[in-house]
């Protein structure tokens, strides 16, 4: 195991990882270095399934995108979480359909140098590692901007 993985591994030991993980609000679902799959509840029960790259970690912004939450294939634009404001934001495969548009994500930052100042709770904090931006995530998909999946009627 390289000196990244290890780093990760101990990040998902940490009470604030694992509190998160009791409490619902996420799961890691499967690694195979250097990815991982995370699922996140949103507040409708909806597991989102979440596929980081994750070379350089914790030094290097990881990179995320949506993926089922099954298999870990990526998810086409139209199946992506939907909301309306920074949910929309965020969450929007018409800007990458292979990141998320967030401060903490490498391919997201570069081009938005004002994100430092107006976003700093966003940015990538390599001492909390992947507990940072899977937060970040579970406060999106449970904030009232995020607009639950439709389910076929019974």
């Amino acid at each position: 195991m390289c000196a990244e993985e290890r780093a990760f591994h101990a990040h998902l030991e940490r009470p604030d990882f694992l509190l998160g993980k009791v409490k619902g609000r996420w799961r890691l679902l499967r690694v195979s270095w250097s990815t991982a799959d995370f699922a996140v509840r949103a507040r409708d029960d909806t597991e989102w399934g979440f596929r980081f790259l994750l070379d350089g970690y914790p030094a290097a912004l990881p990179n995320a995108r949506p993926c089922d939450v099954e298999t870990g294939t990526p998810l086409t634009g139209d199946h992506w979480p939907k909301g309306s404001g920074r949910v929309g934001a965020a969450f929007n495969p018409g800007w990458n359909p292979a990141a998320l548009y967030l401060p903490c994500d490498r391919l997201a930052l570069p081009g938005h140098d004002q994100w430092i100042t107006e976003h700093p709770e966003l940015l990538w904090q390599p001492t909390r590692g992947i507990i940072h931006y899977l937060e970040i995530i579970h406060d999106l998909l449970s904030s009232f901007a995020y607009l639950p999946a439709v389910r076929p009627a019974a």
